[in-house]
Formats: C-alpha cells, sequence, structure tokens
C-alpha cells in the first residue's frame, strides 16, 4: 500500500518541477530519494524467514533484462519506421534467443530468479497472464492519455498531473477496500468485476475530443480508477494464495513481474498503432482544414519522419492553427484506434479471469510445487492468513502509475 500511496503524488511532483524548472531535474530527485531509501531498508527490514537462503540469479537476471529491452526496442522501431528494417528484426531474434536461454537457465539453476515450477499452479499461470494482458492494455492507455491532454487539450504537465490522479486516488482507495473484503468475495468475481469496469470506462472515452470538458471526463476516469483498485490487491493475493508458503515471495514478485512486462510493452505497442493511424489520416484532415500545397507536404513529411510531436518545430505561417487542428483530429484517430485495443485486451483479461479462476484457485496453498519438500508447507490458517497480507500490500499503483 506504501508504493500505492506515493504513486500518485509522483505525477504531481515531476508537474510541479517541470513548471518551476527544467524538466532534466525530474531525474536528479530520485537519487536521494533512493539512497534514504536504502538506507532505511539496511535497518529497518528484517531478512527472509525462506527456510532456504537463496542468491542471486545473475544469469538468469542478465537473460530476462535483455529479452525484456530487446523485445521493447523491436517493437518501438518497427512501429516507428518498419518490422522489416535489419535492426529491428536483429532485436527481435535477440529477444527470443534471450527468453529461450532465460528458460534454459532457470530450469538448470538451484536458486532460480523465477522458478518454472510456479507455472504448474493454475492459480499463478491465470494471474500471470491476466496481469500482463491487462497491463499491456492499461498502461498503454495512460500513455496515449497522457499525449491526448497535452497534444490536443492543451495541457502542461502539472495539469495532465492533476487529471490522471482522478484514475490513481480511486484505485488507491478501493484497493484498501478490496484487501479488506476479499476473503469474503470471490477473488474470480472481483478481477473480473473490475477489469469489465475499466473496458466500460475506456469505451466510454471513444466521445472525447478536443473540446471534452474535464467535468465529462472525470466520471470516466473515475471508473477506470475503481475498476483497477478492485483487481490489483485479489490478483496478487491470488497469485500468492496459489502456491507453498516458500514460494509466495517468488509468487508475488512474479506476477509483478508479469505486470512490468506489460506495461513496458504496452506504451510501445499502442504508440506504434497511435502513430500509424495518424500519421496515415493526417492529409485527409488537412485538405478538410484547407491546408494543401507545399505547406501540407511539409507538415506530412515531418510526422512520417518524426511523429506528430515535429509539428511544433514547423514555420506554420498564418496556416498554425488550421494545422494544429488537423493535427489535433489525426491524433483523435489513432486514439480511438487505441481505445478499441485497449479495451479489447481488458476484456479479453475478464474472459481469462472468468474461465481460469474457477471457484477455489487460490483459496488452498497445500499443492505442492515440484520440488518441494511436504515439510515446506504450512498449515491452512496460516496459509490464507498471509495470503491476505501480502494482497492488501501489494502496490495497488503499478496498475495506477503509468
Amino acid at each position: 500500500m506504501a508504493g500505492g500511496r506515493a504513486r500518485p503524488l509522483g505525477g504531481v511532483l515531476a508537474g510541479t518541477i517541470i513548471s518551476s524548472v527544467s524538466w532534466r531535474w525530474i531525474f536528479l530527485v530520485p537519487l536521494p530519494v533512493a539512497l534514504v531509501a536504502v538506507v532505511i531498508a539496511l535497518r529497518a527490514l528484517p531478512e527472509s524467514r525462506a527456510p532456504r537462503a537463496g542468491r542471486l540469479d545473475w544469469p538468469g537476471q542478465i537473460t530476462a533484462a535483455l529479452a525484456i529491452t530487446a523485445l521493447v526496442y523491436g517493437v518501438i522501431e518497427g512501429g516507428a519506421g518498419s518490422f522489416g528494417d535489419s535492426q529491428v528484426l536483429a532485436a527481435l531474434a535477440v529477444a527470443v534467443i534471450s527468453g529461450a536461454l532465460f528458460v534454459v537457465v532457470e530450469r538448470r539453476s538451484a536458486h532460480p530468479m523465477l522458478d518454472l515450477a510456479l507455472f504448474r499452479s493454475p492459480g499463478f499461470t491465470a494471474t500471470a497472464l491476466v496481469a500482463m494482458i491487462m497491463f499491456l492494455g492499461m498502461i498503454g492507455f495512460f500513455f496515449v492519455l497522457s499525449l491526448y491532454f497535452g497534444m490536443v487539450q492543451r495541457l502542461d504537465t502539472l495539469g495532465t498531473a492533476w487529471r490522471l490522479l482522478v484514475i490513481t486516488g480511486a484505485a488507491l482507495v478501493v484497493s484498501g477496500v478490496a484487501g479488506r473484503v476479499m476473503h469474503r468475495l470471490s477473488p474470480r468475481l472481483m478481477i473480473t468485476t473490475g477489469l469489465l469496469m475499466v473496458t466500460a470506462a475506456m469505451l466510454t472515452l471513444l466521445g472525447a475530443d478536443a473540446g471534452t470538458s474535464f467535468g465529462s471526463l472525470s466520471w470516466r476516469l473515475l471508473l477506470l480508477g475503481l475498476g483497477m483498485g478492485l483487481v490489483t490487491t485479489p490478483m496478487t493475493a491470488t497469485a500468492v494464495a496459489s502456491v507453498p508458503h516458500p514460494l509466495a515471495g517468488m509468487a508475488a514478485a512474479g506476477n509483478n513481474a508479469f505486470r512490468q512486462v506489460g506495461g513496458a510493452l504496452g506504451p510501445a505497442v499502442l504508440g506504434a498503432l497511435l502513430t500509424s493511424r495518424a500519421v496515415s489520416s493526417l492529409p485527409g484532415h488537412l485538405a478538410d482544414a484547407g491546408v494543401d500545397g507545399a505547406l501540407a507536404g511539409q507538415v506530412t513529411d515531418a510526422t512520417r519522419d518524426s511523429g506528430l510531436g515535429a509539428v511544433g518545430s514547423l514555420a506554420l505561417g498564418p496556416q498554425a492553427g488550421q494545422v494544429f487542428g488537423a493535427v489535433g483530429d489525426a491524433f483523435l484517430d489513432g486514439m480511438r484506434l487505441c481505445l478499441i485495443v485497449s479495451a479489447g485486451l481488458t476484456f479479453l483479461a475478464a474472459v481469462l479471469a472468468f474461465v481460469l479462476l474457477h471457484p477455489g484457485v487460490g483459496r488452498n496453498r497445500s499443492t505442492r510445487v515440484a520440488g518441494e519438500p511436504a515439510a515446506a508447507r504450512v498449515p491452512e490458517p496460516a496459509r490464507t492468513r498471509e495470503a491476505g497480507e501480502v494482497g492488501e500490500a501489494d502496490e495497488v499503483g503499478t496498475g495506477a502509475s503509468a
């Protein structure tokens, strides 16, 4: 919950810094904060109570980082140019090879970063898959939404941060409530309902345009945040409760890692879709706005080479207002495509949650994972209590951050 409480303030703090000084200062702030956190962690955090001492899995860390980095880079560059480019193909090949090496390394490691035997648990597998798909759609949507506030509604960074605070604040409040009631309600019901709320909120945003007021947007953003808060806590609690006690920490971290993979791919995938759709529709909007000839060609070429943001650096003369209006309309075309894709992804996650998280999944951690001795198991009441504690402590803001 501490992470969830801090995340809503991150955007406001960044917006305040950018409004007051150079944007470069936002990269300096995390340094002292991280140093203070390290000191506090060394002094205050207890050591793990796991029966076996672990070591850092450097081969696993390196191959996983390389696979994710190469995949995200390949998607971004492929969307900006062509997926047939040699550097894009090379990046995707590195991602595939590194991913395969990660599996091999983890199967052979005595202290794996991610024990692949976890995937024999239906609850863990289901929540990992749902988390990745959900965050691919949602974090990608947050990226597009922040661009909408800046490029279409012409808000500054702080104005955008205050509007996004509606989502993160609602998610924070609901997640706290969800952590307290999830032992009385089915995780399947909570997760599915939350994802359907997120899907509905995204579909209602299809009607947003340059003149949509914050009052009209606020209830849609609130619905989105409420849905997110209903999902994150029970999802991690279900993953943790689905595995033997000694693997609970790894299950929670693994579930969070799959979220982050989806979150990293989201802006890359939806950013590519946004740019492609907006650039292809821009010539038509320029013609409708009365912009033609050399200026239209200049704007079209600039956006094709460098994206919609390149228009701001062009000398547009007396037709600047018409050009920016056409760019805004083209952006909205791309945003609507991204909303449809994001809503489709969250709906798919809802269906998977409903189908895979059948009653009983995550309610019993007595199932042994291959290789775990029977002595490693703990009494059921203790497991249930600890699963709830982990669930409530889960960082809601992971989903609400973007």
